[in-house]
């Protein structure tokens, strides 16, 4: 699995389900619809929680969405040093 943003879950998550909403998806997550439009305004990173649960509805390798998640945190925040040993992880994990 490629490393993934929490846009590109939340897009397969609906697509999963068959819904375009922001409010299908958090409504299939209990979220708020506001929580959801935060990730595509990109002021939010999905919950890990929520990463697990998105793994479980799409057949996605929870430890890898886990480890997508961090990453992006990481570059969020600008630390470029965490990036690349989350990446480096994720890269070792997939091997």
């Amino acid at each position: 699995m490629e490393i993934m943003t929490t846009v590109q879950l939340a897009d397969l998550c609906k697509s999963v389900i068959q819904k375009e909403s922001s409010y299908a998806l958090a409504k299939v997550l209990g979220l708020t619809p506001e929580g959801v439009r935060n990730w595509y305004r990109h002021d939010a990173v999905m919950a890990d929680e929520v990463g697990l649960e998105v793994a479980d509805l799409t057949g996605l390798d929870p430890e890898m969405v886990l480890l997508s998640l961090q990453i992006e945190r990481a570059q969020k925040r600008g630390n470029d040093k965490m990036s690349q040993h989350w990446k480096h992880i994720a890269s070792q994990i997939a091997a």
